[in-house]
Parts: C-alpha cells; sequence; structure tokens
C-alpha cells in the first residue's frame, strides 16, 4: 500500500529540475540496532539413526542485533527515491547475513527539507559463517525523520518492523555439527525485529 501511493504520487509529484542525469544518483551509509521480538520455526529432518524428528513452534524472542549497511539510490522525483541496499546484518542468534534488498522511500514533501517520510523494503539475504542452507528473504516497512544538514547531505532516523523468513542450519541432536543438508526435509525459520537507524545520504 505505501508502495503503491509512493508510485502514484510520484508520479504526478514535483519532478526534478533538468540538469545532469547523474545528479540523480544518491550516496549514503546506515547503522542501526536491530531487536527480535518473535520467532517461529518449523523443522523436520531424518536424524544419523534413521528416525525422523519434527520441531513446530512459536515464541516471543528477545535477541538483541546490528546492522551496517550502504547504499546507491536514485531520485525518480523530489519525493521519491530508489535505493540499492547491502551490507552486513544480524538477526536472531549466530546468525548474519549479507542483504541485497531495494528500498522505495516517499516524502510527502520532498528529500531536500526536513520532515518526515515512509519506506518498504524487500530483498534476499546470504549467510556469512554458513555455507549450508538455503538464500534468506526479508521485508521492511517503516518510517522516519529527514534532517537537513546542508544543501545535499541529510541525516535520517529510521524505524522499522522486518520480517526475515530463513532456512538455517539445524544444529545436530545427536552430537556436534549440524544435520547434514541431506537430511534435512523442512527448515523454515521466521524472525520478526524492530529496527532503529541513523542514516546519512549525500
Amino acid at each position: 500500500m505505501i508502495l503503491l501511493l509512493a508510485l502514484s504520487s510520484g508520479a504526478t509529484g514535483r519532478t526534478i529540475p533538468a540538469g545532469c542525469f547523474f545528479d540523480r544518483f544518491v550516496l549514503g551509509a546506515e547503522w542501526g540496532y536491530t531487536q527480535c521480538f518473535y520467532q517461529n520455526r518449523n523443522y523436520n529432518f531424518i536424524t544419523e539413526e534413521g528416525y525422523r524428528v519434527f520441531e513446530q513452534n512459536s515464541s516471543f524472542y528477545g535477541h538483541a542485533n546490528a546492522q551496517v549497511l550502504g547504499t546507491i539510490g536514485f531520485r525518480l522525483s523530489e519525493q521519491l527515491t530508489l535505493g540499492l541496499y547491502s551490507g552486513y546484518i544480524g538477526v536472531g542468534e549466530k546468525n548474519r547475513l549479507i542483504p541485497a534488498c531495494l528500498r522505495a522511500s516517499y516524502f510527502p514533501s520532498t528529500d531536500s527539507e526536513d520532515g518526515l517520510f515512509a519506506y518498504a523494503q524487500g530483498g534476499v539475504a546470504w549467510h556469512v559463517h554458513s555455507t549450508e542452507g538455503r538464500m534468506a528473504w526479508l521485508a521492511t516497512l517503516g518510517g522516519g525523520y529527514r534532517i537537513r544538514l546542508s544543501y545535499d547531505t541529510h541525516l535520517d532516523v529510521l524505524f522499522g518492523i522486518k520480517y526475515l523468513h530463513d532456512h538455517p542450519s539445524i544444529p545436530n541432536p545427536e552430537g556436534p555439527g549440524n544435520v547434514p543438508e541431506h537430511n534435512i526435509r523442512m527448515n523454515n525459520a521466521g524472525y520478526c525485529a524492530l529496527d532503529i537507524s541513523i542514516a546519512v545520504s549525500f
């Protein structure tokens, strides 16, 4: 809904004055705190001794992580920016990932003034410390407040709700290490988290 509103508003809103094409590009960096508060797991695997284990649960889950992101964006108008984000994030215990996400940011006034904005983000992520397991998916909805520091430099304070759909490694219940990939029938896990971050763009 937010993305559709942004696209429709951006199409009819203010446009950037004609000039150099490269002036529309935006670079930035973002640092943040991620607080997980809920998780669900659905595991189904075969042990080394040949019996099946099925585990399914959902619960409140408190675990803190951090994230560091870099971005390159493109200003479609003075109200709408699309940005590609990547970096290093943590979600859950011993779960570190490298994301590649596309974010649409909508500014009700303009992106060069102080004020509130909303954003929607989605993409994929790869595990850092494991070559096992499949690619994860994540999505974030949120908003923030932009503070203009100079003509083309801005400070953003952001708040968002993130969901990560993951396929993590499963600890071996019979000994050290993890359950072999060929013994896993299902290893779905979902995490909900609150993101609080600060970003600088120019």
